[in-house]
């Protein structure tokens, strides 16, 4: 009978060995499936992520160098405008005694001190191809002066073409930032998900670690396979 017992008891545990080392091994394949699962995914957010990333960047630089440059187009039409203002005093200051060269004079000054202010492209095209061809008149009202109309027709001519060239880029800023806007936006959808799957696989893999490290797992994967 006693025989009999130890038998029995040395199956029992034998028995119980085995079904420990199967749950085991059960929870460590249960490990590795969610992580094979989980890591796919999380690889191909973590591509989408960076491709974002590095549209915003981009896209940021892109509206930086925009903004860089409309500030120095913006600089670079007030400022020859101003040198061709100042060109025509210097010319008013340097003829008298000549009435109708001063009222030519006086009426392309007027339409230059206008033509500085806020216009659309095309009114400031229409203006200053009205005053190129006063300062041009002016050359007829008194001789040896053509020279110094070129030199302030070429500053004018200058700022129109800072000012075609603003209106070119003008819309450019809110691309950029409508382009940005929805990147963000593309980011803020994945981003819940991706934080989700990085926090899963470390637990999975703790959990695993774990599991692993128990006596005679290795038999039971042996088993399994």
């Amino acid at each position: 009978m006693n025989d009999e017992m130890a038998v029995s008891g040395a199956e029992n545990n034998a028995l119980n060995t085995f079904d420990r080392k199967g749950l085991i091994g059960g929870v460590v394949q249960k490990h590795k499936k969610f992580l094979d699962e989980y890591a796919s995914e999380f690889d191909e957010l973590g591509n989408k992520i960076k491709v974002v990333l590095e549209s915003i960047e981009s896209s940021k630089k892109n509206r930086e160098d925009v903004l860089e440059k409309v500030e120095i187009l913006t600089e670079k039409r007030q400022l020859f405008y101003h040198q061709a203002e100042k060109l025509l005093d210097e010319l008013s200051d340097s003829i008298s005694g000549n009435s109708e060269f001063s009222r030519a004079m006086d009426f392309a000054k007027e339409k230059l001190s206008k033509v500085k202010g806020s216009l659309t492209p095309d009114e400031e095209q229409k203006q200053v191809d009205s005053i190129l061809e006063s300062i041009s008149s002016l050359g007829s009202k008194t001789s040896g002066i053509n020279d110094r109309l070129d030199a302030i027709q070429e500053r004018i001519k200058q700022a129109l073409s800072s000012k075609m060239e603003l209106s070119s880029i003008d819309s450019s800023e809110e691309n950029y930032n409508n382009s940005i806007s929805s990147l963000e936006g593309e980011m803020n959808e994945i981003s819940p998900r991706y934080n989700w799957l990085e926090n899963r696989i470390k637990s999975h893999k703790e959990a695993l670690d774990y599991w692993e490290k128990q006596p005679g797992v290795a038999d039971a994967e042996e088993v399994k396979a």
